[in-house]
């Protein structure tokens, strides 16, 4: 009888910590094997231990401890570049039942960027930044942010750095 509450516990464990978006888990496993793609996972506690760590202000720190976890997949490979464009491939899977928000749509003759975010009460529980063209990237970003904890840590004023966070 112990085994199976300890398997029932464990399954309920391993399905709540999962999260699955159809458009960035079929990004990812459509091209994290292929020469010329670099993809990062990045956990919430190692995000967390970050921030306890440097010279941060609090807002900044506020910002990395309310993110839970990071994926990137990047394309690296200028071959690969000139024959995918992320966006056009994947920005109608990335919201199949409108549960994201369109924040941001930015069409430049050799780049396409899209933002979506998952929000509920004022809060974003999931953010997807899609670039496609010339270069390639996908970036999905889970946690409770503050939209408010975002705008405070933008710096429009310098190009180098619009985030003014450090590592």
């Amino acid at each position: 009888m112990k085994k199976i509450y300890f398997i029932l516990i464990s399954t309920f464990f391993l399905l709540s910590s999962c999260d699955y978006n159809p458009g960035v888990s079929e990004a990812f496993t459509k091209y994290r094997f292929k020469d010329g793609v670099t993809t990062i996972t990045v956990p919430g506690w190692v995000i967390h231990l970050a921030a306890s760590f440097g010279d941060l202000e609090e807002s900044e720190r506020d910002l990395l401890e309310s993110i839970d976890k990071v994926r990137i997949l990047a394309i690296d490979d200028y071959d690969l570049n000139a024959r995918v464009n992320l966006n056009k491939e994947f920005a109608k899977h990335i919201n199949p039942n409108n549960d994201f928000e369109t924040l941001m749509t930015v069409k430049n003759d050799d780049e396409d960027v899209t933002i979506f975010a998952k929000m509920n009460d004022n809060v974003i529980h999931e953010m997807v930044i899609l670039v496609g063209g010339d270069d390639n990237a996908l970036v999905y970003i889970k946690g409770r942010i503050d939209p408010e904890l975002i705008n405070k840590n933008i710096n429009l004023n310098d190009p180098d750095r619009f985030f003014s966070v450090n590592f």
